[in-house]
């Protein structure tokens, strides 16, 4: 089976066939810190994660109170974000998933592959491709593969 290109993911996901318009694109080490380059080449909207995240935290607060649920609910309220663009490129979403102990992270990118669904906006969501632990299980990425929702920029 060959690998899809960047390109032909982002057109799968932001077409209307998927219900689940979400896909990864693993990132190699010369292409992290250029996602806002990354995602003007692919004509998306970028959204950085971390940041966006830390915007919402309010005076006097201590802790994110991160887990499952939370990380959802971001992911979703994220695609409703005005955008010009109907696809996101979210990147810095490592950082969040590297809170979450493995079994939670395991179940979020389930969930994103299957359950979230009819989302207004498309999710790219950029990864650095040597964190392994943070991406999804070896059965899990095999589905994300078959499926053609995964690719690696080269």
């Amino acid at each position: 089976m060959t690998e899809p290109t960047p390109l032909e993911v982002i057109q799968l996901v932001r077409g209307a066939q998927l219900m689940c318009r979400t896909a990864i694109l693993l990132l190699g080490k010369q292409h992290l810190g250029y996602e806002v380059r990354l995602a003007a080449k692919y004509n998306l909207d970028p959204l950085n994660y971390a940041e966006w995240r830390l915007q919402k935290v309010v005076p006097g607060q201590r802790y994110l109170a991160l887990n499952k649920e939370s990380l959802l609910q971001d992911i979703d309220e994220i695609c409703y974000v005005n955008t010009t663009t109907n696809a996101l490129l979210v990147y810095n979403l490592d950082v969040a998933l590297a809170y979450l102990p493995h079994p939670d992270r395991s179940y979020v990118w389930d969930f994103l592959r299957d359950r979230f669904r009819k989302r207004p906006r498309a999710l790219v969501i950029a990864m650095p491709a040597e964190a392994e632990h943070l991406l999804p299980n070896e059965s899990s990425m095999g589905i994300w593969h078959k499926a053609g929702r995964i690719c690696k920029l080269k």
